[in-house]
């Protein structure tokens, strides 16, 4: 029986290529394919209305376009607005919420599985409830605005000053639970002799949160800043639910606007061009995350 273990173990380090070789069949059929396909019909000018028309070869004209484009810069204006907005704020709340529910009482616990509940619904969803909350006729948020005193026009999502700040909101409402969760687990993590030999010290909370927790928290916190930034600029659901982009471009980031330019004008190598552009943004930025991530880590 022993000796029959040992022949699978060997076959295992020996042919293992062979045995993930469907696995990455599979990923190279799901991922790696559509990525290729992508960085190739971005080269050319190509129309999903018709398939069967000659490809005309644009070599880079379709990424020179884009940075020409008013509404692509506005996009990508907008997209950066969103991100900064959101990660920001939800970095600040999700790690107060971390320190506030943190205890371990049964309270605690209930109150923490509260939270979590605009994390499990599906942004579309939120964003068609929130579209509703908004609404200058029968909206909640308006008429208590109004009841304040505070002129809405057409409303949260109806003014260009007031449509951007609006869906930022409804991102921070669903997603900081996420964060809190992430600050939850990193305050689990973090030795209680720090804290132990400060108290010794003398030292007070904020003081200990200032010089210990934070200081020990930067893994976390970069953490957390990749993933809600990788998710910030892919926003769509919400974007696409509330506002359809409006008013105007005010809402529009770059991820709406190649759904809009690939699946309304289909456009389809345009479209690849800007989501390999948006594809860049994404990797530069995860890459920069990175290297500080092990910086902090030596």
């Amino acid at each position: 029986m022993r000796s029959r273990f040992k022949r699978s173990i060997f076959f295992v380090e020996k042919h293992y290529l062979l045995l993930l070789a469907p696995l990455l069949v599979f990923v190279a059929a799901i991922a790696l394919y559509p990525l290729l396909f992508s960085f190739y019909i971005s080269f050319f000018k190509y129309r999903l209305t018709d398939p069967n028309q000659a490809r005309t070869f644009l070599g880079l004209a379709n990424y020179i376009n884009a940075f020409h484009d008013k509404t692509v810069v506005t996009a990508i204006r907008n997209t950066f607005v969103f991100v900064a907005g959101t990660v920001s704020i939800e970095l600040v709340l999700g790690l107060g919420l971390a320190l506030l529910f943190s205890g371990k009482s049964r309270g605690m616990r209930v109150m923490r599985s509260f939270l979590i509940i605009p994390m499990a619904l599906p942004s579309l969803v939120v964003g068609l409830v929130w579209k509703s909350l908004y609404n200058v006729d029968f909206g909640v948020i308006p008429y208590y605005l109004k009841q304040l005193g505070l002129d809405m026009g057409r409303g949260p999502l109806g003014e260009i000053k007031l449509a951007m700040p609006a869906v930022i909101l409804i991102d921070i409402w669903q997603w900081t639970p996420l964060v809190m969760i992430i600050f939850l687990a990193g305050l689990k993590s973090l030795p209680r002799e720090p804290y132990e030999a400060a108290r010794v010290d003398g030292a007070s909370r904020w003081q200990s949160f200032w010089r210990i927790t934070l200081p020990l928290l930067k893994p976390t916190i970069l953490i957390v800043l990749l993933l809600r930034t990788m998710q910030g600029f892919k926003v769509f659901d919400i974007i696409y639910a509330a506002t359809g982009g409006g008013p105007g471009t005010a809402t529009t980031v770059l991820n709406y606007h190649i759904y809009t330019v690939g699946m309304v004008f289909f456009k389809m190598g345009y479209a690849a061009a800007l989501a390999n552009i948006l594809l860049i943004i994404v990797a530069v930025l995860a890459v920069l995350y990175i290297i500080v991530l092990q910086r902090q880590q030596i």
